[in-house]
């Protein structure tokens, strides 16, 4: 054993005070007694992650922080046990192989906070022999391999912050134009490489298969199961400078003047050529550029608006869109510094020439979640027309909350779908309408725009027009940080620790609701959106104090998809009278956790009452999951049921 053995050092303090006379040590004497007090012992098992027997043998160092507690300590038969570490405190677990037969893994864990004779079983630690996994990333364009990658993935178990230092990081042969990087053979271990070179927020590279495309990363999962890969990319093209040459003409192809151009709402410059009767813009294409020309008058002709499009194609031509024209088109050309086009705007004839949507916004501003459509002529609109709504959401009214409603004490309305307030506003001389809510809206929802009418601003008619509707979702935030310990169990029978939840209901009748057998709902939190996977198995559970082996297993998110479905959660007593109008979502009401719109839940497999001081209810898992990052967490967790 390599380490300081802090009993025997406390011996030979006590021998060496009884036989010399030396100088007062009493206070270095009180340090080790009280570290003595305020340490723990551990003891595990290393096994081979492919068939989980125990390794031979292996070497282990703990840190805690920085500092190294224990150093090389020498395991035999995979049985380690460690002694003088300090209590309920973060350590970093490094495993071993002194000859070279697995690769070496990181465990971050926390020791308890027991007492100084007890010992803490901290299971087994999964070790796997090493394998070589080669990357090829080929530039479509060139056919040459890129070089400027780092591919890295992490195998730790556990969180913490210093997981940096224990990553797999690949290296670049340049003669061959391959990767290589050395993995755990039998540990589900995915690598990524960032894409975003000049670090502006997008990637400069996108792989042929999007597959391989992971936010601003190329991605491949289970890579340690994947000896070689080849991967095709394309480099995103830079904005590039284009001169668009419009020739704007009315029905008899003669020249239109005067006319002003947008980009939403923004004036862009344009100088008439007077030899070639063309409009000229100058301007800057990335991806996809639109143009927008709102109803005028010109030789007291009014013209209704219109609006060209041009996008860049992967093949590097380019395509052409048109709307609200007299011949309305798509089109594909060469790519050209120069784009000559014409545009016809079509003829007003009050009364008769009907009000349309020239171009709707097929996505929401990411900035603000506003919604934009374009109108062939000018509008006006009320606020009561303009809808923003999340058909899933809920509104909850019980009824004790309000004396004027007409819902009698001890009867709750719960309504499905809640409007979201908005404001809007008209420009481009009323042909543009924009429309935005006032607070920001909830991640992982889906909401829907529709504008129900609006009125002809010269003709004063109203029309329910179409396609200026939108149904959209806010991305879920990948952001969040996912903790094993959010993961809930709960029986939904209206007791949590035995106790009512709710302990009257609305018309203020006590609440006598049994701590019953029921079937056991997993419960988890939103940031399980912050992992490509996410499996529980489990392993046993207790009902009123006796265990019972139980296997079970739940794939609860598999490569970026969440497997399990969504409710709402509202607290009501058991005796309370409950009025559904709308059907989705579902809604559960006889649950211990907090009142929510949304929250995941799954079905377990027990029967369970409460968890209570006197009756032990739980159920225990064996958990594994990969973040977006590439990080892996496994352990166990015993979860009591509310």
């Amino acid at each position: 054993m390599k380490y300081l053995n802090l009993a025997t050092s406390l011996l030979a303090v006590v021998l060496l005070n009884g036989c010399l006379e030396v100088e007062d040590n009493s206070s270095d004497v009180k340090a080790l007694l009280d570290q003595a007090e305020n340490s723990i012992s551990i003891k595990g098992v290393v096994v081979d992650a492919l068939d989980l027997k125990p390794i031979g043998n292996a070497l282990i160092t703990v840190k805690v922080g920085s500092t190294d507690v224990i150093s090389n300590f020498e395991v035999t038969d995979g049985d380690f046990e460690l002694t003088g570490l300090p209590r309920s405190s973060d350590i970093d677990i490094i495993i071993s192989s002194p000859d070279n037969k697995f690769l070496s893994r990181t465990f971050f864990t926390q020791t308890a906070l027991g007492s100084k004779d007890s010992i803490e079983d901290v299971g087994s630690f999964a070790v796997s022999e090493s394998v070589d996994v080669e990357v090829s990333v080929i530039d479509n364009e060139t056919g040459n391999a890129l070089s400027t990658l780092e591919f890295v993935g992490y195998s730790h178990s556990g969180t913490n912050s210093s997981a940096y230092k224990y990553q797999h990081v690949s290296s670049f042969n340049i003669e061959t134009g391959i990767y290589t990087i050395t993995l755990p053979k039998f540990i589900n271990t995915s690598i990524s490489a960032n894409l975003d070179f000049d670090k502006d927020g997008e990637v400069d590279y996108v792989p042929e298969l999007s597959t391989f495309l992971r936010g601003r990363n190329i991605y491949i999962g289970s890579a340690n199961t994947k000896e070689f890969s080849r991967i095709h990319v394309n480099e995103v093209p830079l904005a590039s400078e284009h001169e668009i040459r419009l020739s704007l003409v009315d029905e008899s192809a003669e020249p239109l003047l005067g006319a002003t151009f947008y980009i939403e709402d923004s004036v862009v410059d344009s100088v008439y050529d007077e030899s070639t009767s063309q409009y000229v813009i100058i301007t800057q294409i990335k991806d996809t550029v639109s143009f927008q020309l709102p109803a005028f008058t010109s030789n007291d002709i009014k013209y209704q608006s219109s609006s060209f499009t041009v996008s860049k194609l992967v093949d590097g031509n380019l395509s052409i869109r048109k709307n609200g024209g007299s011949s309305n088109c798509c089109f594909v050309i060469p790519s050209s510094n120069v784009i000559d086009l014409a545009l016809a705007p079509q003829v007003i004839t009050e009364n008769e020439t009907s009000l349309e949507v020239v171009l709707a916004a097929t996505e929401v501003n990411p900035l603000d979640s506003s919604f934009s459509v374009f109108y062939s002529q000018a509008i006006e609109v009320l606020a009561e027309n303009i809808l923003l709504t999340n058909a899933r959401g809920f509104t909850v009214l019980r009824g004790n909350e309000d004396a004027n409603d007409l819902i009698l004490p001890g009867t709750t309305v719960i309504t499905t779908g809640i409007s979201i307030p908005v404001t809007f506003v008209l420009s481009l001389t009323d042909t543009r309408l924009k429309v935005t809510p006032i607070s920001s809206l909830t991640q992982g929802e889906v909401y829907t725009y529709t504008v129900k009418s609006v009125m002809n601003k010269v003709t004063l008619e109203s029309a329910n027009i179409s396609n200026d509707d939108l149904t959209f979702t806010i991305d879920a935030n990948e952001d969040d940080i996912f903790s094993v310990s959010d993961i809930k169990l709960d029986n939904e029978n209206f007791t949590t620790n035995g106790n009512a939840i709710t302990a009257n209901n609305s018309a203020g009748d006590a609440s006598n609701p049994l701590n019953s057998q029921r079937n056991v709902m997993l419960y988890l939190p939103a940031s399980i959106h912050s992992l490509q996977n996410l499996t529980l198995r489990q392993v046993f559970f207790v009902r009123n104090g006796i265990s019972s082996v139980s296997i079970e297993n739940y794939n609860v998110v598999t490569d970026g998809n969440v497997n399990v479905s969504a409710v709402g959660i509202v607290n009501l007593a058991n005796n309370e009278n409950l009025v559904r109008e709308g059907r989705y979502p579902t809604i559960i009401t006889s649950s211990a956790q907090v009142e929510t719109q949304k929250v995941y839940r799954m079905r377990t497999g027990p029967y369970l009452s409460d968890n209570t001081g006197s009756e032990s209810n739980t159920i225990t898992y064996e958990y594994a999951y990969e973040t977006k990052a590439g990080e892996i967490s496994t352990g166990n967790i015993t979860i009591p049921v509310q």
